[in-house]
């Protein structure tokens, strides 16, 4: 469980910094490599709602086992 909530910690700090870079790069007239940044953003705040669907798969699977704990 610690490491899916490291992996969701990290992939959102990396769409939020990517977002961050591609606003950037939007401003200095880099519209296509904004767009691509935006690609690889998206990628990661899919990556972080799967992430945190594995994590309450899991919680749920660890409470059915362990229901005192």
């Amino acid at each position: 469980m610690r490491a899916l909530t490291e992996g969701i910690r990290i992939d959102s700090l990396m769409a939020d910094q990517l977002s961050e870079i591609s606003d950037r790069a939007r401003l200095c007239g880099e519209a296509e490599m904004a767009d691509g940044l935006l690609d690889v953003t998206r990628q990661h705040r899919v990556a972080v709602l799967e992430g945190q669907g594995r994590l309450a798969a899991l919680e749920a699977q660890y409470e059915a086992l362990f229901p005192d704990a």
